[in-house]
């Protein structure tokens, strides 16, 4: 994304009032700073006791009158600043959060084939450290607005007292901003290079809190922890790259600059025979216009090093509205009699098959358990089942209506997911029935607790408002499925889809679970991701998966 590019889509993200704000407060108070170096000419005359080397009113005014302009431009300039800062960081929160909930709202709402897609870690990485970083970039764009307005303005007090000196200072100023643009160049590719790492570190700490258990179990603790140890390497490695480059152009800035300004008074003084009091101040605004050079150089390197971080995230998040689903209204009946799949085809990319000309009914109010090795097709099975997503070939119909993009999203409703590791909110038991029927009462969050054999609930301090911690890690296993069963309960679904609900559970566990889905015989159809145990056995009938294709039993 070119740098204006990058600048537009922050202005369109925060708001094109609040930018403003941020270019008016950066002009009122590179203004004043201006104003204030050109007050020195006649401050600097007076107190040395020599004539007004400039035509200005000022001349006449007394040094009192000339240093109480002084000390109210200052003033003024320090309010400005305040404000500024905090235009800057309103804009950053506008930028960072619009940016972030527009990623969330696309991640969320993109189909299941899209999101289930993206590569580990990737959309973590994407809604943290990516948006940070972007965060990084609308703060830089703040300061090279301040910069640039603050340039101008002494860029203008130097013209207002010597014309000459000041054009000459902006062609060396052009000069060495020409010769450091490769580093530029280089800051972005940087940049572009460290979203990769962040990437890489993002998928090698998820993978290690995922597979805890099974690294602890093998003892390979130490070599996880190398290979995390070599994805910082990299990643350290890209940020030094950039801080080298950062230093060697603030390095040259500086001594071009030194160099200049002993060449520059020299001039001014032996061959122009300038007044001392203009030299001075035309030196107080070389030293001050210089680090300003340098930062500014400094900042348009940040900004070209973040700015591939805000291209990678509007980047994606596009992506993700493309594959938006779409927001039918079109209802689906209540399963009644039969939901069946004709000729169902499904490809995860192109020249994979899923699932190949799958022909099933499953008869309302039974229990059928899906089975096979793994990588058979049964959880994809069980996604089509579920309304996730649409096959590639054939349909899937609810009592003789198809299940289309118009209508998927209302049979979703209908169906309640409970998969092998229980996902529950770092929340109350309440919040989290809340969250799937935000209109229960908490009579049906008893009869729900009871319908999924989980009245221990009742006996967790504070029943009900217990809160479960972080993922009901204070919970057993198979405490946390049997509340996230309940849960799926709530909405008194027509379809429930076990997908491997109790491989991990007790014995004990195991049979809470199998009761309860006893008590909805007839009632609730379930589809059951089993190998073996009593789901399995009490089935009405299975259903056998191999390389996509069925087999019943």
């Amino acid at each position: 994304m070119a740098s204006r590019q990058a600048l537009r889509e922050v202005i369109a993200a925060g708001g094109r009032r609040r930018f403003a704000a941020v270019v008016a407060l950066s002009l009122l108070a590179a203004i004043t700073e201006g104003a204030g170096f050109v007050l020195l000419v006649p401050l600097l005359a007076a107190l040395g006791g020599a004539e007004m080397p400039l035509g200005l009113a000022l001349s006449r005014w007394p040094i009192e009158g000339l240093l109480g302009v002084f000390v109210i431009l200052v003033a003024i300039r320090a309010g400005v600043e305040v404000l500024r800062r905090l235009a800057v960081q309103d804009l950053r929160i506008a930028v960072v959060d619009g940016l972030r909930l527009r990623a969330v709202d696309a991640v969320l709402g993109a189909g299941w084939r899209w999101s289930s897609g993206l590569a580990e870690g990737e959309a973590e990485a994407l809604l943290i450290t990516d948006i940070e970083r972007c965060s990084y970039a609308v703060e830089l764009c703040g300061t090279l607005v301040r910069l640039a307005a603050s340039l101008g303005a002494l860029s203008i007090a130097a013209l207002v007292i010597s014309p000459l000196a000041a054009l000459a200072g902006f062609g060396l100023g052009a000069l060495a901003l020409v010769l450091l643009s490769p580093m530029r160049r280089r800051a972005r590719k940087l940049g572009e290079l460290l979203s990769a790492r962040y990437d890489e570190l993002h998928a090698r700490l998820g993978e290690s809190l995922r597979a805890l258990r099974v690294i602890k179990s093998f003892g390979r603790e130490k070599a996880q922890s190398r290979r995390i140890a070599g994805a910082l390497g990299d990643l350290r490695a890209v940020e030094r790259g950039y801080v080298l480059s950062s230093s060697l152009a603030h390095a040259m800035l500086q001594l071009f600059g030194a160099v200049l300004a002993a060449l520059g008074v020299w001039v001014a003084l032996e061959v122009f025979a300038m007044p001392l009091a203009v030299v001075l101040a035309l030196a107080a605004l070389f030293v001050r216009a210089l680090p300003q050079v340098g930062e500014l150089q400094a900042s348009a390197q940040g900004w070209a090093h973040a700015a591939s971080a805000l291209d990678r995230a509007l980047s994606m998040t596009e992506r993700g509205l493309q594959h938006a689903e779409a927001l039918g209204a079109e209802q689906v009946p209540k399963l009644q009699r039969v939901l069946a799949m004709h000729g169902v085809g499904y490809a995860h990319r192109e020249g994979h098959s899923a699932l190949e000309h799958i022909d099933l009914e499953i008869a309302a109010g039974t229990m059928v358990a899906l089975c096979g090795p793994s990588g058979a097709g049964k959880s994809t099975l069980a996604d089509l089942c579920a309304g996730l997503t649409g096959p590639d070939a054939g349909a899937i119909t609810v009592d003789g209506v198809a299940l289309t993009e118009v209508n998927r999203i209302a049979w979703r409703k209908r169906v309640a997911y409970v998969q092998q590791e229980p996902v529950l909110f770092s929340a109350s038991v309440r919040d989290n029935f809340l969250f799937v029927e935000p209109e229960a009462d908490e009579a049906q969050m008893m009869q729900a607790l009871g319908a999924a054999h989980a009245g221990f609930v009742h006996s967790l301090p504070g029943g009900l408002d217990c809160d479960l911690g972080n993922a009901g890690r204070a919970l057993s296993g198979g405490e946390k499925q049997r509340i996230a069963l309940a849960r799926a309960l709530m909405r008194k679904p027509d379809l429930i889809i076990l997908d491997e609900a109790t491989s991990a559970l007790d014995a004990g566990s195991e049979e809470a679970i199998a009761a309860a889905l006893r008590e909805l015989a007839g009632k609730t159809t379930v589809i059951a991701i089993a190998h073996r145990g009593k789901l399995r056995e009490m089935a009405d009938w299975i259903v056998t998966l191999e390389n996509g294709r069925l087999s019943i039993g």
